[in-house]
């Protein structure tokens, strides 16, 4: 995809939550670019919309106005067996609580993406392992997820999130759990996997500190976008 077209792309994007006594606007006529191998960071309070966008743009929630393109594709308008088999396709998920399967060992994690996607068993194996020996992790091929600490555990999470190779990853809140020397660690690593693997990573934070690893940052109060700074206005 050319660099100078938006790998996602936000038009006028309204979501409005409706219960039987309350009707509330988490996003108010949102419009956004992200350009292919940008680093760009959700920022806001608890409430501001910052998850609300994500999952809108991941598919996993539908808007209620306005549109929504990734890879120039509708994802406003696909269905769900669609939407399955686009995430499948291009996009990995790094999430706060790492979202592990308790059943299977590190190296099993890894590697059940690939193998979701028809790729053999001892070939999807091969390549975890690589990816697991690149983040440091070879010591713990067969643990379990309650073996590992929380910052083992999101290093394996980014290894599943980015086997697949994903053009786009989605973060959310990915060092939430941890703690600062660990979280400095993980943002180094993302940071790291945009530029050697020309991803396009869109996290969400509330931390602002986080927040300054990414090129662009997003600031969104109220369901609003307030401000977008690049990196040059960073400095």
């Amino acid at each position: 995809m050319e660099k100078n077209i938006p790998i996602i792309s936000l038009r006028n994007v309204v979501k409005i939550y409706k219960t039987r006594k309350v009707r509330f606007k988490a996003l108010d006529n949102i419009s956004l670019d992200v350009y292919p191998n940008e680093f760009v960071a959700i920022v806001g309070t608890s409430g501001s919309g910052k998850s609300t966008m994500l999952n809108l743009i991941a598919g996993l929630e539908k808007p209620t106005a306005g549109k929504i393109f990734v890879k120039e594709r509708p994802v406003h308008k696909m269905s769900e067996d669609e939407l399955v088999d686009f995430r499948l396709k291009h996009v990995g998920f790094i999430f706060q609580n790492f979202n592990l399967l308790d059943s299977l060992t590190t190296l099993e994690n890894v590697a059940f993406p690939l193998i979701l996607r028809g790729v053999w068993e001892k070939e999807s194996l091969k390549a975890a392992k690589k990816i697991l020996n690149d983040l440091s992790l070879q010591e713990h091929l067969q643990h379990y997820p309650d073996e590992l600490s929380g910052g083992q555990q999101q290093r394996v999470s980014i290894a599943r999130a980015i086997i697949t190779h994903p053009q786009i990853i989605f973060a959310d809140e990915p060092t939430g759990n941890l703690d600062s020397c660990t979280a400095e660690q993980i943002m180094n690593i993302l940071k790291e996997i945009v530029h050697q693997r020309s991803s396009t990573l869109l996290m969400v934070t509330h931390d602002m500190e986080k927040a300054k690893y990414a090129d662009k940052i997003v600031r969104i109060a109220d369901g609003v976008i307030v401000n977008v700074e690049t990196r040059e206005e960073q400095v």
